[in-house]
């Protein structure tokens, strides 16, 4: 009896049309978009390929007191799908309706069918299930075929039967046999295809819901927050419900199940007590698993993902499916990673907080210091001159007393240009009355900055640095230059000085951090703390550079973001553009 190309092509059909319907069913795709199997997968699959292998017994053809059929199909798709555990559990399970079925090559056949599905599965473990295409399936195919027809003639009960049984079989089982792995493959390849364009859609999903909640939770998870939160992601993500909540209550929820999700109250779904205890997603695609006592509650899978901040439970984020979806793998990946990007805002927020706190204590600590030298030196200047003339003694009394007072008082930490050159000429009045002619002081302000923002003491610790750094180590003095100009939406303070300029280290240094008892500045505030809080409150572009050579002099300069302050002092602060 020979087999006709309808046999051939029926039993290819009826495997193509198997295949498709199989790779539509959700365990098998949740399976197949694992990167690595688990042992719940790989059952999944030796179940699957097995039944494969199992069914090509029944595709048979009797021929010669024999049968051709499609079995091994199964076994190779498997392991090439799969790797060696699935090849070998279908070959097995295919194998064993074989063996029942008897014949003369009923031993080298149910053999074959297992050596073959582990072999393929080899194949999987060398290049990796994406990279089998459907030239590999035909190549491998073609050699378990091969390795199965040497075996029926080696190993066959009646070996002149297996030499006239294979020249009447050999070449149309082993074209179906061929076609039928390729078609296999080819459909699960197009299911991969499938899924990565999903996961591309995904990942443009995460990247415009990490784009809008970009920094929405640097001050922490509050209601507005979260429920800013819960509408990006419900309308970037293809879900019934979202759910956003603290360690106790809900403070965001979208979508069905509103009704009995309130706003306020504490949540009530046994899934999110879970990750709150374990500290880990939860997954399910079971109503009870969920856990809502409402009976009528709409929602049948979630995804519950945690936001940790430091391993501690701050919330977690809640994506709800209803009716029958269910949630798929690269789903979980998508919403754990937002919960991720959203958890390091989070920190983020805390990290921020305890900075700013932190320079606030050491910003109100420093500026709570004057230099006990500086005190005793103005002091007795003051003493020595009450005697010769009252009035600068009173007006010198009075520019201490407001030095005094601007800082130890608790205030705003921007100042105006004009509130900042009126704290520099009270300064420069107390050193004046010490070294005389010795310090000479020029200002060149563009007229419309004197309302631009500007740190509380930033001027004036440049003005201080050059005079006790700068001025007062030289014997003949010097002079002291500060200009404010804008460029566009940029302002430039300079400070500028020809005393005896910085010697040794690279002027830098001065920028860095140092501790608080190694400043030595006269009143307290050092440069490095200035450039500093520059940087907190403006960004990394911005902040305090210095050129210096010795004997050369020294040049300070302020680079700030153009921002006007309101203050009611300003226009009592505005000089001349150019005095000395």
């Amino acid at each position: 009896m020979d087999i006709g190309l309808m046999d051939v092509i029926k039993n290819i059909a009826v495997l193509g049309v198997a295949a498709y319907l199989t790779t539509q069913l959700p365990p098998f795709r949740r399976a197949l978009s694992q990167s690595q199997y688990r042992l719940r997968d790989k059952l999944v699959l030796i179940c699957i390929f097995g039944f494969f292998s199992a069914l090509g017994n029944y595709l048979s053809i009797p021929v010669l007191g024999a049968i051709a059929n499609t079995r091994i199909v199964g076994a190779v798709a498997g392991g090439l799908l799969g790797g060696p555990m699935v090849g070998l559990g279908a070959g097995i399970i295919g194998a064993i309706p074989r063996y029942f079925m008897g014949g003369f090559t009923m031993i080298p056949a149910v053999i074959t069918n297992v050596i073959v599905g582990y072999l393929s599965g080899l194949v999987y473990a060398r290049y990796g299930v994406r990279n089998i295409g459907v030239k590999t399936a035909l190549a491998v195919s073609f050699g378990a075929e091969i390795i199965l027809k040497v075996m029926i003639l080696a190993f066959s009960s009646s070996s002149e039967a297996a030499w006239e049984l294979e020249r009447v079989i050999a070449i149309p089982t082993t074209v179906a046999n061929c076609l039928g792995v390729m078609l296999f493959v080819y459909i699960v390849r197009d299911v991969y295809q499938e899924q990565e364009k999903v996961q591309a859609k995904a990942a443009q999903q995460a990247m415009q819901v990490i784009h809008k909640a970009n920094g929405v939770l640097w001050s922490g998870l509050t209601i507005t927050s979260a429920q800013q939160v819960a509408e990006i992601i419900h309308s970037e993500i293809e879900a019934n419900a979202v759910a956003v909540t603290d360690t106790e209550k809900v403070l965001a929820f979208i979508g069905e199940g509103a009704d009995h999700h309130i706003i306020g109250q504490p949540f009530i779904t046994q899934a999110t007590k879970l990750a709150r205890q374990h500290r880990h997603t939860v997954i399910t695609n079971d109503r009870t698993s969920i856990g809502c006592p409402v009976c009528s509650c709409p929602l049948t899978a979630v995804i519950d993902a945690p936001l940790l901040v430091n391993n501690r439970f701050q919330g977690s984020i809640k994506v709800y499916k209803t009716g029958a979806g269910i949630i798929l793998p690269y789903e979980a990946e998508l919403v754990q990673g937002i919960a991720n990007f959203l958890s390091l805002q989070l920190l983020h927020g805390e990290l921020e907080a305890k900075t700013m706190l932190l320079a606030q204590a050491e910003y109100n600590s420093l500026r709570a210091q004057i230099h006990p030298h500086f005190m005793f030196n103005t002091l007795g200047t003051i003493r020595a001159i009450i005697r010769t003339d009252p009035e600068q003694a009173r007006a010198l009394i009075k520019d201490l007393s407001d030095i005094i007072r601007r800082h130890i008082r608790p205030g705003r930490e921007m100042n105006t240009i004009a509130e900042e050159m009126d704290f520099v000429d009270s300064y420069i009045r107390l050193e004046q009355a010490r070294f005389g002619d010795r310090i000479q002081i020029i200002k060149v302000i563009d007229p419309e900055s004197y309302d631009q923002a500007v740190p509380v003491f930033a001027v004036q610790v440049l003005v201080e640095n050059a005079v006790k750094h700068g001025i007062s180590p030289k014997k003949e003095g010097g002079i002291i230059e500060i200009r404010v100009r804008r460029e566009d939406n940029i302002v430039y303070i300079s400070v500028r000085d020809n005393g005896v300029g910085i010697a040794g280290k690279s002027p830098a240094h001065l920028l860095e951090a140092q501790p608080m008892s190694q400043i030595s500045a006269g009143i307290g505030i050092g440069i490095n703390n200035v450039h500093a809080r520059i940087q907190r409150l403006f960004g990394h572009e911005f902040g305090i550079s210095i050129k210096s050579g010795e004997n050369e002099g020294t040049c300070v300069s302020i680079r700030l973001p153009w921002r006007e302050v309101a203050s009611d002092d300003a226009d009592e602060g505005r000089k001349s553009c150019y005095c000395r």
